[in-house]
C-alpha cells in the first residue's frame, strides 16, 4: 500500500502525466493521448522532476527514455491513477446504460471490429445500440463533434485541432491476385506489378506516391471507392489490388485469392480512432472508447501479428 506522505504537496493531476509518458516515451504522443499542448506536458515534467528530485525521462535515440528512478515508482503510481479511475467509472450503471454510439467507419475497420464490440457492449451493456456507418475520411472529420458520430474509426491523415485519435493497431500491406491468374508463377516482381493493370482504392493512394519516386507507376482499370468490392473484382479478373494483409486474410480464401508481400518498401498501414475533444468526462462515451481500445490491443496481440 502506497504511503500517503508519498503525495504529499504533489499535484494528482501528474499522474496522468506521469503515466502518459511511461507508455508512450515520447512528449508528442504522451501529449496527443491526454490531450494536452506539448508545451503543458513539459511544464509538467519540470514539477515531476522537482518533486521526486530526479530527471525521470532522458533523452536517448530519438525517445524519452525512464530512469531507474521512474521504473521504481512507475508501478505504484500506475496503480494509484487505476484505483482513482475506477471510483469515477462506479458512477456508470452498465446494465441500465440506453444509449445509442454512433461510429463512423473509414475504410475495413468493421470487419475486424463490429463483432467483437458487439459482443462485448452486450455483455456489459445490454440495452446499449451502435450504429455504424461506412463513409469517407473527410465525412468523418466533418461530423465528429456532431450528433451524427460519437467515433470514427479508420485511416485518417490528419485529425481537426478540436479533435484527438489514438492507434489501434498496425499492418503491412499485400498485394492480392485471383488464383489462377495466368501471368504470375511463384513470385511477383516489381517489373510484373508494374505491367499489370490494378484496382484503385483511393484511400491508398499514398503508395503511388512511394512508387513514383521508384519510377514505377501504376495503370488502373477501374476505381473503387469501397475496399469491400475489392476482392471481388480481383477474383473474376486479371487485376491486381494492394490492400492491407488482414482484410487480405479475411476474402483470401473465400474468393480464392492468392497474396503475395509487395515488391517494394511500403510504410505499414495504421487504424486508428479518433473523437471530439468536449466528449471528455461523458462516462459512457469514455466507457465505449475503452472498450474500442480493449478491442484494438486485442487485435494487435491475437490477431494481427506484426
Amino acid at each position: 500500500m502506497m504511503n500517503p506522505m508519498h503525495f504529499k504537496g504533489l499535484d494528482l493531476n501528474l499522474l496522468v502525466d506521469f503515466g502518459a509518458l511511461m507508455r508512450h516515451r515520447n512528449v508528442t504522443r504522451a501529449a496527443e493521448d491526454i490531450r494536452v499542448t506539448q508545451s503543458a506536458l513539459s511544464h509538467a515534467l519540470v514539477r515531476l522532476r522537482n518533486h521526486y528530485k530526479d530527471p525521470l525521462f532522458v533523452r536517448a535515440k530519438g525517445a524519452m527514455l525512464p530512469t531507474p528512478r521512474a521504473l521504481e515508482i512507475a508501478g505504484p503510481l500506475g496503480e494509484a491513477l487505476h484505483k482513482v479511475t475506477e471510483t469515477f467509472g462506479r458512477g456508470l450503471d452498465h446494465a441500465a446504460l440506453n444509449r445509442t454510439f454512433r461510429i463512423g467507419l473509414v475504410d475495413y475497420a468493421a470487419a475486424f471490429l463490429l463483432p467483437a464490440l458487439m459482443e462485448r457492449v452486450g455483455n456489459e451493456a445490454p440495452h446499449a445500440q451502435i450504429t455504424a456507418e461506412h463513409m469517407s475520411f473527410e465525412a468523418a472529420k466533418r461530423l465528429l463533434g456532431t450528433p451524427d458520430i460519437d467515433f470514427a474509426i479508420g485511416v485518417f491523415p490528419s485529425t481537426p485541432p478540436s479533435c484527438s485519435r489514438e492507434l489501434l493497431f498496425v499492418e503491412e500491406f499485400c498485394v492480392i491476385a485471383r488464383e489462377l491468374h495466368p501471368e504470375i508463377k511463384r513470385h511477383l516482381t516489381l517489373e510484373k506489378f508494374a505491367a499489370l493493370r490494378h484496382v484503385d482504392v483511393p484511400l491508398y493512394r499514398s503508395i503511388d506516391l512511394m512508387l513514383t519516386k521508384r519510377g514505377v507507376a501504376r495503370s488502373f482499370a477501374i476505381k473503387a471507392e469501397n475496399i469491400l468490392t475489392v476482392p471481388f473484382i480481383v477474383a473474376r479478373s486479371n487485376l491486381l489490388a494492394t490492400v492491407p494483409k488482414g482484410f487480405a486474410s479475411i476474402f483470401s480464401q473465400f474468393c480464392k485469392l492468392r497474396v503475395f508481400d509487395t515488391p517494394f518498401k511500403i510504410e505499414p498501414y495504421r487504424i486508428q480512432f479518433a473523437w471530439h475533444r468536449r466528449s471528455q468526462g461523458d462516462l459512457a462515451h469514455d466507457w465505449f472508447g475503452g472498450i474500442i481500445r480493449s478491442i484494438g490491443s486485442d487485435l494487435r496481440r491475437d490477431l494481427l501479428p506484426n
